[in-house]
């Protein structure tokens, strides 16, 4: 239940306390006054309207006891109660102090417009009840004043009553707002050492971290102080076998440096070696390309003459094909001179000697053929073989020409080597010089060695006196941190 509600709540009940109290009061009055009732209701129906509005008033609360309408429903009841009382009692005139209690009961809800209402119902009920009393009271004379005068105090108490709620009102406005300014104004002012505590806190756990880091520093600085001091005395002793070492480091190095001169000597003259056999695949590829040439000449006059032979084969085979012709004619010429007889005879003659020369012309030819056809097997034979050796020749090339360019990069990583060997050369010079000043140094350092000891031991103490220091400052602030984390 929120505050609000506990409040409706509250005034709730203790208006049902008050409201029952004047129920009571009224039904009693109605009942002990019953003699001297004079007007049109009896004591029967108001005690009956009573009860009723006494339930509807129980009922009320009961229902609404906890919610704001519920105030509503009980002044109603309490109006309607005391309108009842004051019909039926006008012969009674100081009835009408029930409304200063009603009043007294509206108080209690500081509302001001139903305040307002119900002050002005009860006004208006006790201007009701004047003209009842005037038409049935029978001491109108003596107690007229009595209720004019009942009803200007009724009036002033309602002005009262309404005049009171406002400024009561006023002030507890102005106080709310009083309250929630400084509610604001102190949950800002709470915000605020919340955010610096937060920081403070924030800080205290940084300074904390960083007094532990710097503990174990300090802590990590002591074993290095004690761990140089005994490196220190070791590189003391170290020092005097490093000078006999550069002792020998130097020999090394003046061999080396004879080597490096000897190498760079011997990598000139191969240079030389390389650049003369250079020259010399430059000429051979020249020698190479000439001899290619010729065979490619050479070549080309083989093909001519296999072409020429294969002329004089068609020359020979027409001469064979014209012996052949002329061995006929020969033939047919015997044969006319046989029929011609005698007449014929110095003809056949004639005929046999041509086909005897047609026939040692054939012979002839065909050996020429013979001879022919072999010439062109070896001309072909040969022909190949020159083709293979143009072939070759262009392959020699090729790799006199391939050979040439590995002397060209053998050449430059030869140039490369020897440049490289006089830079070497040179630095092995430096490094000699180097080594001699290194052993200077290393005389000096084992001075400064002795001085560097005695140093660590003097910071090795100053470390312990400082670890203590950090190590209180530590504890101290560790207390603060733990109070910070506290009060969070």
């Amino acid at each position: 239940m929120s505050i609000k509600e506990r409040h409706i709540y509250e005034r709730n009940k203790l208006a049902f306390k008050l409201g029952s109290i004047i129920l009571v009061f009224e039904l009693l009055s109605t009942i002990l006054y019953q003699d001297q009732r004079v007007g049109f209701m009896n004591t029967a129906i108001m005690s009956v309207l009573q009860v009723l509005i006494g339930a509807f008033f129980v009922f009320s609360y009961l229902k609404f006891g906890k919610r704001s309408r519920g105030k509503y429903f009980m002044i109603l009841a309490q109006i309607l109660t005391y309108f009842v009382v004051m019909l039926g009692c006008v012969h009674i005139t100081y009835m009408w102090a029930f409304g200063p209690g009603i009043m007294m009961f509206v108080l209690l809800f500081a509302d001001n417009t139903l305040t307002l209402v119900t002050t002005i119902s009860i006004v208006a009920v006790n201007i009701i009840y004047v003209p009842l009393f005037y038409k049935y009271s029978v001491e109108v004379a003596d107690r007229q004043m009595a209720v004019l005068t009942d009803v200007i105090f009724a009036i002033l108490i309602g002005l009262m009553t309404i005049f009171y709620v406002r400024l009561n009102s006023k002030h507890n406005y102005e106080t709310v707002e009083e309250i929630e300014e400084g509610a604001r104004q102190q949950e800002e002012n709470a915000k605020i050492m919340q955010e610096v505590g937060n920081q403070i806190a924030a800080k205290l756990e940084d300074a904390n971290d960083a007094m532990e880091a710097l503990a174990e520093k300090v802590t990590s600085s002591a074993e290095s102080a004690q761990q140089i001091s005994s490196s220190v005395t070791m590189t003391a002793e170290a020092i005097q076998t490093q000078t006999e070492m550069n002792s020998n480091i130097t020999e090394s190095l003046e061999n080396i440096a004879h080597q490096s001169r000897a190498m760079l000597r011997n990598a000139d003259e191969v240079t030389e070696n390389i650049s003369d056999g250079n020259t010399l695949v430059q000429e051979l590829r020249t020698k190479s390309d000439e001899s290619s040439a010729i065979n490619a000449e050479t070549a080309t006059m083989t093909a001519d003459l296999q072409q020429s032979a294969d002329t004089v084969k068609d020359i020979v085979s027409t001469i064979l094909d014209i012996s052949g012709q002329t061995n006929l004619l020969a033939l047919n010429a015997s044969i006319e001179a046989a029929r011609a007889g005698e007449a014929g005879k110095g003809f056949a003659v004639v005929a046999d000697e041509i086909r005897a020369l047609s026939e040692h012309t054939k012979e002839s030819a065909e050996e020429i053929a013979n001879t022919i056809d072999d010439l062109i097997k070896k001309v072909t034979i040969a022909s190949n073989n020159m083709q293979r050796s143009v072939d070759s020749a262009n392959e020699q090339g090729e790799m006199i020409a391939e050979t040439g360019d590995k002397f060209k990069e053998i050449l430059e990583k030869v140039s490369d080597l020897t440049r490289r060997a006089a830079v070497i050369s040179e630095d092995v010079d430096s490094c000699v010089d180097a080594n001699t000043k290194v052993m200077d140094a290393i005389s000096n350092l084992s001075a400064t060695s002795e001085e560097v000891a005695a140093s660590a031991e003097s910071s090795i103490t100053i470390s312990e006196d400082c670890e203590a220091d950090m190590k209180a400052t530590e504890d101290i602030l560790h207390e603060i941190l733990e109070i910070s984390r506290a009060n969070k």
